[in-house]
């Protein structure tokens, strides 16, 4: 094979983009598992299904975009390997079911075959370059030898009996998870964060995507139109939270290797499509209203918990304050009463988690605002971020403002 020097591709590319939609379709067959309501609520053996399932398939995501993060160059064999995979996707979706037992071969194998696909990937790049260097060529080797280890669980899991398939399949994605991050070669090497982050808002859009659909067959009876108001409002409500940081917040060329950040972000739309269940739930009376209230202001808290985190890659400007974080925490205790409220209604619960959210978007939107207006004050005086925070730097504009003057007359 004639090698070439390497040379990453510039952004995000339209065969990455396009591949992410598979993952709608994943997305959206896990989710119908949760449909299966028994005893007033879901099951939690049927749940853990869920569980697998979708934390499988998000992590076929994740390894793809650490492999097109570090090493994408638009190949041919590049994106071959996607379209093998996109369709290798179809089966894993398709082979999830409501019993492990139907669930376990088709799944498994295909899962197995996704990820050898993988790792081949990364061989062929390593066999390609000619310009990488011993930790180029350390996390290749190490990436293909995870991948071909997990691949190997998961197809032994495929023809054990029933409940050892089970403990294998979690030992696989536990694998996958956990064994990764004991190899420092990672982070020796700075990832393309603003690529990092443009993949995980797309996917992140595509769950609330999911979400929205969910609430599509419930706008045919339009006696009931309070509800898929007010989960609409709910769900913008919540991407606007999510968005308005990634766009005006974020560090999109911070100095990392960015596995932290689509760690959080893969947890953030795990929660989002736990949220999508919890909404579908609501309106349907058949399901006891004490443990969906509490599912959904779990998962409500959970988000704005997740969300939080990934505000320690914002730039530092608009790192968090202590105001930030006592508006967020109030608005968890809120949500917290609100699923404890046995006495309200399904529409009362849902317009107090509604206000919550908003509520939430508004106060940080101040806050951000009034940073803004700190920040450009500061830098018409000549001053950087940390001049600024050791002259006092705040979230209050008029207080701020006057630490800075007084600073700034004392170094003068």
């Amino acid at each position: 094979m004639r090698r070439r020097p390497f040379k990453p591709a510039e952004g995000v590319s339209n065969i990455e983009l396009f591949y992410d939609l598979i993952f709608v379709y994943g997305i959206s067959v896990v989710t119908s598992l949760c449909h299966h309501v028994e005893s007033g609520f879901l099951d939690w053996g049927i749940w853990l299904i869920y569980l697998f399932s979708f934390l499988a398939i998000l992590q076929v995501w994740f390894f793809s975009t650490l492999l097109m993060n570090r090493y994408g160059d638009r190949s041919l064999p590049e994106c071959v390997g996607l379209f093998v995979n996109m369709f290798l996707l179809y089966f894993l979706a398709n082979g999830v079911r409501a019993e492990w037992h139907d669930t376990s071969l088709v799944f498994n194998l295909t899962w197995a075959g996704i990820l050898v696909n993988l790792a081949v990937q990364w061989l062929i790049k390593l066999r390609t370059y000619s310009n990488l260097d011993d930790t180029d060529r350390h996390i290749m080797r190490w990436s293909a030898s995870c991948l071909v280890a997990q691949a190997s669980i998961a197809a032994v899991a495929a023809f054990l009996p029933e409940r050892p398939s089970e403990v294998a399949s979690w030992l696989a994605l536990l694998f996958g998870m956990s064994v990764w991050g004991l190899s420092d070669a990672y982070r020796k090497k700075p990832a393309r964060f603003n690529h990092v982050a443009e993949r995980c808002s797309l996917l992140t859009i595509i769950a609330f995507g999911e979400m929205v659909v969910g609430i599509s067959s419930y706008m045919v009876d339009m006696s009931s139109i309070w509800y898929p108001v007010g989960v609409f409002a709910l769900t913008v409500g919540l991407f606007l939270i999510y968005i308005f940081e990634h766009d005006h917040m974020l560090d999109h060329h911070a100095k990392t290797d960015g596995m932290t950040y689509m760690t959080i972000s893969s947890w953030l739309i795990v929660i989002i499509g736990n949220l999508t269940v919890a909404v579908e739930y609501m309106p349907m009376p058949h399901i006891d209203f004490l443990p969906k209230s509490v599912y959904l202001s779990a998962c409500l808290i959970l988000y704005l918990l997740t969300s939080f985190l990934l505000g320690i890659y914002n730039r530092p400007e608009f790192r968090y304050s202590k105001r930030y974080v006592v508006g967020r925490l109030a608005v968890c205790v809120f949500v917290a009463a609100v699923g404890l409220a046995t006495s309200f209604d399904p529409a009362i619960g849902l317009g107090c988690h509604v206000a919550a959210v908003w509520a939430a978007f508004a106060y940080e939107w101040i806050l951000w605002h009034r940073r803004t207006k700190l920040v450009a004050y500061g830098r018409s005086l000549g001053m950087d971020c940390e001049e600024m925070a050791e002259a006092g730097f705040s979230f209050s504009t008029a207080d701020g403002r006057r630490k800075t003057e007084s600073s700034v007359g004392r170094k003068d």
